[in-house]
């Protein structure tokens, strides 16, 4: 849906003056969105906001600019308080049932997007948002319609690598037995850099072995940097863009026991070369159990993934088991890492109180689809907190915390995307 909005309802009283001033910000907020300049434009919505709060389109924009971010927390609170101030704005509703369908409300979701539907019916946008949701919804109700007590029997156990036979005319990396080789790591990537695709055995293979490593970790790892390492690389979402991953390692070396690095979340989803991607980094946790981590992001579930693509492009590229089996190990991915027992790292936000400890992150049972509310939820979403709140206080005994993304503009926040 384009920028704008409908009129407002009953302003509160403010001068002419002040109100021409807020509209001048606006335009220059819409500008800088315009240019994919988010956190500016969201500085800008909220000067002109605090000369007149009484517009609801102001809220609406902002809550659009904290989408971009992928701030759902700060974009589901402006976009109520838009239709606080008017129930006719349906961009509010819009913005609102995005939010909540990032972070996984998708009842709360789907009432939002029927109204927009009733609304605007000949909006083929709208349609297609509420049919994907009205479709996750009775996804999600059929599956725990079906539940049994017992558990499910993992994927994991009915792949047999001894009967995937490589073909003579595969020219690419071959791990055959013993531990992974770092040859192998390398050829990969000269491989996929190719846009050939990794023999099934050999991926099967990967993610069987990491599968195991991960099962193995708590759901906070505590992270030692080795004194030989004069570096730890923290990186943010890859999303799938493989030749930026490659960059990375072009600029920053490969991944080593004395190059260690964690990569903290969003690896799949919106590029076209997730598979790619979850691969390598998943060879090099094979490669560097010790050396090399991974956190869980919040388009590691299953519905981001049916959203965004992944999905479609394992079934594509592999088939519907190794898609299934993608997704135990995304159940088993850590949701923290305390460096040096002074730096915490998170993909979502911070937690709505002070005095959090480290204790109530290691006792999260992780394997399962992340749920709407509670710790799990997030760790993995960036939520909001109250402006103004040093964000170290946020874990009890913590130094420093680092974030996939900044759920504010506070000088204290620390941005590594």
């Amino acid at each position: 849906m384009s920028e704008g909005g409908m009129e407002s309802g009953e302003k509160q009283a403010v001068s002419e003056e002040y109100a021409a001033k807020a509209e001048t910000m606006k335009n220059k907020a819409n500008e800088f969105f315009k240019s994919q300049r988010y956190q500016e434009a969201i500085e800008w919505y909220s000067k002109a906001i605090d000369l007149d709060p009484s517009i609801a389109v102001y809220y609406g924009n902002r809550s659009f600019a904290h989408l971009k971010m992928e701030s759902y927390g700060y974009a589901l609170s402006d976009a109520t308080t838009a239709l606080d101030i008017d129930r006719t704005y349906i961009k509010g509703y819009y913005r609102r049932a995005s939010a909540n369908m990032a972070l996984g409300k998708f009842k709360k979701a789907l009432t939002d997007f029927e109204a927009v539907k009733k609304a605007r019916p000949k909006d083929q946008d709208a349609v297609n948002k509420y049919n994907q949701c009205n479709k996750i919804v009775h996804q999600q109700a059929f599956a725990k319609a079906i539940a049994v007590e017992s558990s499910k029997k993992s994927v994991a156990e009915s792949i047999n690598l001894d009967t995937m036979v490589v073909e003579e005319t595969y020219e690419g990396p071959r791990w055959e037995e013993g531990e992974m080789a770092v040859e192998f790591m390398t050829g990969l990537l000269d491989w996929l850099k190719e846009e050939k695709k990794l023999h099934r055995k050999y991926a099967y293979k990967i993610l069987l072995r990491s599968k195991e490593i991960f099962e193995a970790q708590p759901s906070l790892v505590a992270v030692s940097i080795p004194d030989s390492s004069d570096r730890f690389t923290v990186c943010g979402d890859i999303h799938g863009q493989f030749y930026d991953l490659l960059n990375i390692f072009t600029l920053n070396g490969l991944p080593s026991q004395d190059n260690p690095y964690l990569f903290n979340g969003d690896f799949v989803d919106r590029g076209s070369f997730s598979v790619e991607v979850i691969l390598s980094l998943l060879g090099f946790k094979v490669l560097y159990p010790d050396h090399f981590f991974m956190s869980r992001g919040n388009h590691e579930s299953i519905n981001m993934n049916q959203m965004y693509g992944f999905e479609g492009e394992v079934r594509a590229k592999y088939s519907q088991q190794m898609w299934d089996l993608f997704t135990e190990i995304f159940n088993w991915l850590p949701l923290a890492h305390l460096l040096q027992s002074r730096v915490l790292v998170t993909h979502g936000g911070l937690f709505s109180r002070d005095g959090v400890k480290v204790s109530e992150l290691v006792d999260i049972d992780r394997n399962r689809q992340p749920p709407e509310e509670g710790w799990y939820s997030t760790v993995l979403r960036p939520l909001r907190r109250k402006v103004g709140t040093p964000l170290y206080s946020a874990l009890s005994g913590g130094r420093l915390v680092l974030q996939r993304t900044p759920p504010s503009p506070l000088p204290t926040a620390v941005d590594h995307s």
